[in-house]
């Protein structure tokens, strides 16, 4: 299991170009990179933009208005946005899922955790659960 926890920049090129070598051959394309892998962290988009649109012809991804009714997880005291995001490799079948909104979450930063558990599609003799949190 491979957990990429990203942030990318607020300019509108620079997300652009950072998305374009995140999916490229020296990230999460690399030949060794084997094994499943979930991408989470704050993509800085307001609205569904290049790195989403990318993010998702190769990714499943946790879509918490239509998933939980709740808006996003940004800001935390107040979350309206939806600049956090949590894609996961196919291979990996989502359990549950929430946005964590307590005291401690809301002192720690100013986006809320979304936490996940998953666990492998395949149902071979390696079959295991995977558990990640993903916080800013």
């Amino acid at each position: 299991m491979h957990v990429f926890n990203v942030h990318l920049g607020t300019g509108y090129l620079e997300r652009r170009a950072q998305a374009r070598i995140l999916l490229g051959d020296s990230i999460l394309r690399r030949v060794d990179l084997q094994g499943p892998s979930v991408v989470v962290g704050d993509f800085n988009e307001w609205t569904r933009g290049l790195a989403s649109r990318l993010m998702s012809t190769h990714y499943d991804s946790i879509d918490l208005k239509v998933q939980t009714g709740k808006r996003g997880s940004y800001p935390g005291v107040f979350p309206l946005l939806h600049l956090d995001h949590f894609y996961f490799d196919r291979r990996l079948a989502l359990k549950r899922f929430h946005v964590c909104r307590n005291a401690q979450a809301i002192i720690a930063s100013d986006h809320l955790p979304i936490v996940a558990d998953f666990a492998l599609k395949s149902g071979g003799p390696h079959h295991h659960s995977a558990h990640q949190e993903a916080a800013k």
